[in-house]
């Protein structure tokens, strides 16, 4: 039976796609690919941190953690940026919104899947990652409660990188929807740096379109840490708390787009 026949409220909508989207994932075996290029990463991370006699412990701390970013948002942008092309393709979202479910509810049943999929993969990184900092750093004070927090966020920051991968898909194509996510993640983490250029800028339109840009853009600073982890440097709770919620804005408002986008682009 289908998981999501007979279903009416949106919850139970959602959960019975989430649950078709993450054994078709995990069917096509990409978490396997993604968890490989990990596991390669943490290794040259612990050879390095071999090679040299001074604080071992702070480069598989920082390229390590840069591992888990790489491998956790890679998964969301190059899954997502397809999700919706491939149902397309198939005709499978047809078939689906035959049944009284909203596009809407069917993005964001997708979505629920990547993101499963997405902290599946975040849990075993993690671990793998915590593991060997913890064999290379011994007795050395390396797991700070910044450490902890910047964990988290990297799988706050692939939530956030898949959903922007979905919004894009929804209108482009796939190669060109991981584009286009890839480039607003680089910009994106660089905003403060654009509004620096802005404010030594005399033009008053060029200047405000910069802010604009730089307001409506995605911000990954607010999931960027910089040397804190490195010195384990606390950070606010108003840091934290408006990552948080930043993260689930920015998710439902892509959603919710690419749900109206999905629409047009059925017709």
């Amino acid at each position: 039976m289908n998981p999501i026949q007979g279903l009416t409220s949106t919850p139970r909508v959602v959960a019975g796609i989430a649950r078709v989207t993450l054994s078709e994932i995990l069917r096509d075996k990409v978490l396997y690919n993604t968890l490989v290029c990990g596991v390669l990463l943490f290794g040259v991370a612990f050879l390095a941190s071999n090679l040299t006699f001074f604080r071992p412990e702070r480069i598989v701390l920082n390229f390590g953690l840069t591992a888990l970013l790489i491998s956790c948002g890679a998964l969301g942008v190059f899954i997502g940026s397809g999700m919706l092309a491939r149902e397309f393709e198939r005709r499978t979202i047809l078939v689906a919104l035959t049944r009284p479910i909203s596009r809407t509810q069917f993005v964001a049943g997708k979505f629920a899947g990547l993101a499963a999929v997405l902290t599946l993969n975040w849990l075993l990184m993690a671990g793998c990652y915590l593991a060997i900092l913890k064999y290379v750093a011994g007795d050395a004070p390396v797991f700070s409660a910044t450490l902890w927090i910047a964990v988290g966020f990297a799988l706050l920051q692939s939530w956030v990188l898949a959903a922007l991968a979905v919004f894009c898909s929804s209108f482009s194509t796939t190669s060109l929807s991981a584009v286009m996510t890839i480039g607003a993640f680089m910009v994106g983490s660089n905003i403060s740096q654009i509004r620096m250029v802005a404010t030594k800028i005399e033009s008053l339109p060029i200047r405000g379109a910069i802010n604009t840009a730089a307001l409506v853009l995605p911000n990954f600073e607010h999931f960027q840490f910089g040397t804190k982890v490195t010195y384990g440097l606390p950070v606010t709770w108003q840091f934290v708390a408006t990552g948080i919620v930043y993260t689930f804005a920015l998710v439902a408002l892509c959603l919710l787009l690419a749900g109206g986008l999905a629409g047009r682009k059925e017709a």
